[in-house]
């Protein structure tokens, strides 16, 4: 009796890179910045309204933020270990990290210049961001109060047991 040969089990992303081949891959990381790329290009949309577009800017930039801390960290990680396996796409950690450099300082510097048009648009509404050293007298201390009473709170440790419930805290997300 002839033996039957036994399938060979393949991932399904082995799968799609056989059939796909590298070069027809998109890095991970690298559509994330161009996701994110296009969360930015909504801050300049002028049929939102003005603190619409600052919010989809301030979305990119936090985007950014946690794009460095976990994305970007983790490539730093496997360099410093010595990990020289290639992604789907075929790039080691540090190829990664070479191209997310120049597409990342690209993306920073559309954010600042988001940012300072945003902000002459604002101060031609009315709406000043002002250094926290400009900010004196009556209104300093009105920002001291709320930033004791409300935010602060929030930001301190708390101990919580059966004698001390944890606090009701309401959603702080700002309506801009």
């Amino acid at each position: 009796m002839a033996s039957r040969k036994q399938p060979v089990l393949v991932s399904a992303s082995a799968q799609a890179e056989v059939v796909l081949g590298a070069e027809r891959l998109i890095n991970r990381e690298v559509s994330w910045l161009a996701f994110n790329e296009r969360v930015l290009d909504e801050s300049n949309n002028r049929s939102y309204p003005l603190l619409e577009r600052l919010r989809f800017l301030a979305i990119s930039a936090n985007n950014l933020d946690e794009f460095y801390m976990v994305r970007v960290a983790g490539l730093h990680g496997q360099v410093q270990e010595g990990v020289q396996h290639r992604s789907p796409d075929g790039l080691t950690p540090a190829e990664q990290l070479d191209g997310l450099s120049a597409a990342g300082a690209k993306l920073i510097q559309r954010q600042q210049e988001a940012w300072r048009g945003l902000r002459a648009e604002l101060a031609a509404a009315g709406i000043t961001v002002l250094p926290a050293a400009e900010i004196i007298g009556t209104e300093r201390a009105w920002l001291e109060e709320h930033f004791r009473k409300h935010i602060f709170p929030v930001l301190t440790p708390l101990a919580v047991d059966p004698a001390h419930p944890f606090p009701f805290i309401p959603n702080l997300g700002f309506a801009i």
